[in-house]
């Protein structure tokens, strides 16, 4: 089947994908979650440290939700768990606006929504889209992921509005029924892989967790396995810290409050200009490969902030957006084409909390260093030397097997780089 097939066949679920990342613990988490901490200054005594220990918290939550849900994923399919998950993800948000009355109860209760959210993340959405589209597979994705940037872009004023007319209790009351509503999204239109017809039998019969479990624990006896996982890793702490820090970091070098938030809308622009173009090019072209490169550009942006300084704002923000953006997409399409579909749920899930764990300790960290040392600076090095270490390396990993990826899909993982 062709590409322009698949659309035709997957549209729908690609559309469901979309709108359920972008209402999902990712997309209202992420991007709202700023716009309380001024509020809850005032109203609970929240300060700047115990914020970031609630993004932490966050990220945290979310990681050890996400085994979870992986595990739910492969018992009762895309549709129940992601439908779960939000209306569990609005309860959390119901929580929120009734029960934050201390800064503890804030961080524990934002960890809560990590966790229970978790099934409204990329795990499901993804494995959605890899189940309909193979040859299409990369781009696919990458117009899954734009879905989630355009929430980002179109949710927070509303949500601010809100909390600015009607207090902050409303705004997250508004964010609860914004997460309500994935629920029906997920049971009306999602529909797994196993419905569709395709050209290897599925077995019909329940999945074997047993079974499931032991190639799962193959696939993590596989050098491509961490090696994928430490590229990773290394490539968020580059890309989190500096998101993170984006908006001190450029005032430091003198740059105002609104220049300041100019340059940090660029990021978004480059996000989602790289996640079309990347997406696109990952069906031609070796992912590691992409991601690698996303990384040099990434450290080239960093670079020419530290020697140029606050004049090459754009360029740096722009090119942290797209390095952002690259591994998003790659890290759900590597995981299908080195370990298949069969154990993407555990995969994903494992090296997407990996993901997570260093999104809470790079600003953690960078914050850290810049108090410790009182500028941003050596901060600029360090994030540099991150980025240039992930390239080296994503280079590492092995090509996989494109014909081997529909018999990995329904029989079992691909067995790569065996440490045994």
């Amino acid at each position: 089947m062709n590409k322009l097939a698949e659309f035709r066949r997957g549209w729908l679920q690609l559309t469901g994908s979309t709108l359920g990342l972008g209402i999902g613990v990712i997309g209202l988490g992420s991007y709202n979650l700023g716009l309380f901490a001024k509020d809850l200054q005032g109203a609970v005594g929240l300060t700047k440290t115990q914020y970031g220990a609630g993004y932490l918290a966050f990220t945290l939550g979310l990681a050890l939700g996400l085994q979870m849900w992986g595990r739910l994923l492969s018992r009762f399919g895309a549709a129940r768990t992601a439908a779960g998950s939000a209306l569990a993800l609005a309860v959390c948000f119901v929580g929120m606006a009734g029960l934050i009355s201390t800064p503890t109860a804030y961080i524990a209760l934002v960890g809560m929504a990590g966790f229970f959210g978790g099934g409204t993340s990329g795990l499901t959405f993804t494995r959605i889209v890899s189940g309909w589209f193979d040859r299409g597979r990369g781009f696919a994705l990458g117009l899954t992921q734009v879905g989630l940037g355009l929430c980002g872009a179109i949710l927070p004023p509303i949500v601010a509005a809100t909390i600015g007319k009607n207090g902050w209790h409303s705004g997250y009351l508004l964010l609860a029924a914004i997460a309500a509503v994935g629920a029906p999204i997920s049971l009306l239109i999602l529909r797994d892989s196993q419905d569709i017809p395709r050209t290897a039998p599925v077995a019909s019969e329940p999945v074997n967790q047993e079974e499931l479990a032991r190639e799962f624990a193959a696939v993590k006896r596989t050098g491509t396995f961490w090696l994928m996982c430490l590229a990773f890793t290394l490539s968020t702490l580059f890309v989190a810290g500096n998101a993170q820090h984006m908006a001190p970091m450029l005032r430091e070098l003198g740059a105002t409050a609104t220049s300041a938030a100019k340059y940090m809308s660029l990021l978004g622009i480059g996000t989602v200009c790289v996640r079309l173009i990347v997406g696109w090019l990952s069906d031609y072209v070796h992912s590691p490969r992409l991601m690698a490169f996303s990384c040099l550009v990434g450290m080239g942006g960093v670079i020419t902030l530290k020697l140029g300084g606050v004049g090459y704002a754009p360029l740096y923000a722009f090119t942290v957006g797209w390095t952002f953006g690259g591994e998003i997409d790659l890290v759900a399409l590597m995981c299908t084409r080195y370990f298949g579909l069969r154990v993407f749920a555990r995969a994903y899930a494992f090296q997407y909390g990996a993901l997570c764990i260093a999104a809470g300790v790079g600003p953690l960290g960078l914050g850290w260093l810049a108090d410790r040392l009182g500028s941003y600076q050596p901060g600029l090095l360090l994030s540099a030397a991150l980025a240039a270490a992930a390239a080296f390396v994503f280079l590492l990993l092995p090509r996989y097997d494109a014909g081997a990826t529909e018999k990995a899909s329904t029989q079992g993982p691909i067995r790569l780089n065996s440490t045994e």
